[in-house]
């Protein structure tokens, strides 16, 4: 009977912890940084504003990687303790990271401040890695939810990869030589495409290749209303790589049009696959464009 008892209290305190313990909030796009002000006023503030709030590549005008709010340990209340991204620096404490400390969908890191900003920087930049991809993890799993699962079966079938297709999507073409996908809602100054396809290289530089490439496919694809108007990447502003991925800007040549584009290179057994992001939404900042892109692609 006693064991039975103690069984079931730790039945009720397992249920009772998950019942309890409350979804995260705020933003993925934001970090909270709890630091004591005189140590963020003189060491940490530059710190975080060159990792976490360094500006996106790729974007016409300066966006930050991340949103930064600081507050002090003493106005740490349990309201903010919920937020999902919280990095917590002091003197004298043990360096940790925790999933769901105080919320579930929340990553806590507590970092020790030990007069030495080159240490804290670099832990700073693994930091920044971990929030990038649970962002882009986040966003994916939200699409997947009520993705286009047919049509990312053939996209495998056809080019090897696994891609994520929102539902919002209209479906222009779909073969063996070229994936295309639109958004266009009416009402709705946001026109986001998404193409994938696949070529066997010739050269030995690749990524000029790739953008050639990438050109040819919106020069017959994306064309604008006026003749002789289309789409190419903006030639004032080499995309910038890094590893697998472009980032830049695209134009509409011989029109007014323009946006951010995101390019994803994949080697499938002798050809490169390619997928491309672009997006017009002269109204809206940019960020949260190429985080979904970075999630699709």
């Amino acid at each position: 009977m006693r064991f039975f008892f103690l069984a079931f209290l730790v039945f009720i305190a397992c249920t009772d912890g998950n019942k309890t313990l409350p979804n995260s909030t705020g933003e993925n796009s934001e970090v909270i940084f709890v630091v004591d002000d005189a140590l963020w006023e003189n060491s940490v503030d530059s710190l975080a504003k060159n990792t976490f709030g360094a500006t996106i590549e790729g974007i016409s005008q300066a966006e930050s990687l991340f949103r930064i709010v600081q507050i002090s340990h003493s106005e740490f209340k349990s309201i903010l303790k919920t937020h999902t991204n919280i990095v917590i620096i002091s003197e004298g404490v043990k360096k940790s990271s925790q999933k769901d400390k105080w919320a579930t969908g929340q990553f806590v890191a507590q970092l020790n401040w030990e007069n030495n900003p080159q240490k804290l920087l670099k832990e700073l930049i693994e930091l920044r890695t971990i929030f990038v991809v649970k962002e882009v993890k986040s966003i994916k799993n939200s699409f997947e939810k009520s993705s286009q699962k047919n049509i990312e079966k053939t996209l495998l079938s056809n080019f090897g990869i696994e891609l994520t297709i929102p539902k919002e999507y209209q479906i222009i073409k779909n073969d063996s030589t070229l994936f295309w996908a639109n958004y266009d809602p009416p009402k709705s100054d946001e026109i986001k495409n998404i193409f994938t396809f696949s070529f066997i290289p010739k050269t030995a530089n690749l990524q000029a290749e790739v953008l050639y490439k990438t050109d040819s496919i919106f020069a017959k694809y994306l064309v604008g209303a006026k003749e002789g108007s289309y789409a190419r990447i903006e030639p004032a502003y080499p995309p910038y790589y890094v590893e697998n991925t472009y980032r830049g800007l695209w134009k509409l040549e011989h029109g007014f049009m323009g946006g951010p584009l995101l390019i994803k290179t994949y080697f499938v057994k002798n050809k490169i696959v390619v997928n491309v992001g672009i997006v017009f939404a002269p109204q809206s900042r940019k960020r949260k464009f190429i985080k979904e892109f970075e999630a699709i692609l």
